[in-house]
């Protein structure tokens, strides 16, 4: 709570810090990040009721936005059977093309939709639920077809994956570089970040990692082969991945490497949590650790909240919270300051006055901003639970 007692390279940059309150998290402000965080669910709920067709065009995210405010909310129990049941009807509405489908007509090329939806129907629908008996026999048969995770991947995630590919790539590009700064005197830096498409890549790995992972709570359901791999290939290669922080670039925040970079970095820490429903731990990946707590005040100057909400969200997901924590004090404040700002609403926040944002965009605000001002109360990763099947990964790896 104090920059003495902070690393320093954990210190405030920029202006924003500098007119952020540094007096104690209050009580007012505790009401007002609670109402902030029901304004969000309310305003999902009205986005979907108003436009019904965006639960097809935005698919699974329709389900996700919703699942997300369920998870940890033990102590806002009103906002947790709202979320679900918004969840439920999402995730109800997807399913009627798979149900009418026979087992036999599942195909790999149908396996990672299957796979998606199944795993939301298993946190969503009781056990012995026939919608749920029928999504896990189709998605077992898509599996079965694919035979291999890689036959469902439009890629190959083991190249993806392959450290010594990876920074054989970057030497060549280190000698083209070097020699081109050598013959035209331009400063070229970033020679050791990966290209957008890698990143691209790795941030899709992530996310199978989160519903292979969800997955494998489902009694019966069959993965292909290579699927409970991923998750610990996965860790193993960002071990070695170098997140670059944003003070190497000469835009800092705003260059386009490291927003996609940032971004990647709070969707790794969504792996150990299930998306914030358990504890993450710093010796998960120190790694990343390091690069949010090093990086935040930039992403604060840098000023877009869903990347700061997505930040403070990690963060209270380590378990910190605006009484025990500097850095989550100053975003939740700077997101209220956003939110009330555009009228008491995350839905009609915008980055510039000239933005049209689609579907997607609209609801990420309330979905990123609600969780990043929504205190709460993390679940155990006892027997059965994701969090119990992602620490039994990595103790069967070792």
């Amino acid at each position: 709570m104090s920059l003495e007692k902070m690393p320093s390279t954990w210190h405030p940059t920029g202006q924003v810090h500098q007119w952020l309150s540094q007096e104690s998290w209050s009580a007012t402000e505790t009401q007002d990040a609670s109402r902030a965080a029901h304004k969000a669910l309310d305003e999902l709920i009205t986005f979907f009721e108003t436009r019904p067709a965006s639960v097809h065009t935005l698919d699974v995210n329709a389900v996700q936005c919703f699942l997300d405010f369920s998870y940890a909310a033990s102590d806002m129990p009103e906002l947790q059977d709202r979320a679900l049941t918004a969840a439920r009807r999402s995730l109800t509405a997807l399913l009627p093309p798979y149900l009418k489908r026979a087992p036999s007509s599942a195909t790999c090329d149908k396996f990672l939709d299957l796979l998606d939806y199944t795993a939301y129907a298993g946190g969503i629908y009781p056990a012995g639920d026939e919608r749920l008996s029928k999504m896990v026999s189709l998605t077992n048969a898509a599996a079965a077809d694919c035979g291999s995770l890689q036959a469902a991947l439009d890629y190959d995630y083991h190249r993806t994956l392959d450290i010594e590919h990876f920074y054989s790539d970057r030497f060549r590009e280190l000698v083209l570089w070097s020699t081109l700064q050598i013959v035209t005197g331009r400063d070229f830096r970033r020679i050791l970040d990966a290209d957008r498409e890698h990143i691209e890549e790795l941030f899709d790995l992530a996310l199978w990692s989160v519903t292979i992972t969800d997955a494998q709570r489902l009694p019966g359901l069959k993965l292909p082969d290579g699927a409970r791999e991923l998750l610990p290939q996965l860790w193993h290669f960002l071990s070695y991945y170098p997140f670059t922080d944003a003070q190497a670039y000469a835009r800092k925040a705003h260059d386009h490497t490291f927003y996609d970079t940032a971004y990647l970095a709070t969707h790794i820490g969504y792996v150990p949590t299930g998306f914030g429903r358990h504890p993450i731990r710093v010796q998960d990946a120190p790694w990343l650790f390091r690069f949010l707590r090093e990086n935040f005040y930039a992403v604060l100057d840098m000023g877009e909240l869903d990347m700061i909400a997505e930040f403070v969200d990690l963060f209270r997901q380590y378990g910190c919270t605006e009484e025990n924590d500097l850095q989550v004090r100053d975003g939740t404040r700077y997101l209220l300051r956003l939110y009330h700002a555009a009228g008491d609403s995350w839905i009609a926040y915008r980055r510039s006055p000239a933005e049209n944002p689609d579907d997607y965009d609209l609801i990420h605000r309330p979905w990123t901003g609600g969780g990043g001002v929504r205190a709460r109360i993390m679940e155990p990763p006892v027997e059965g639970t994701y969090g119990s099947i992602f620490r039994g990964t990595f103790r069967d790896s070792r």
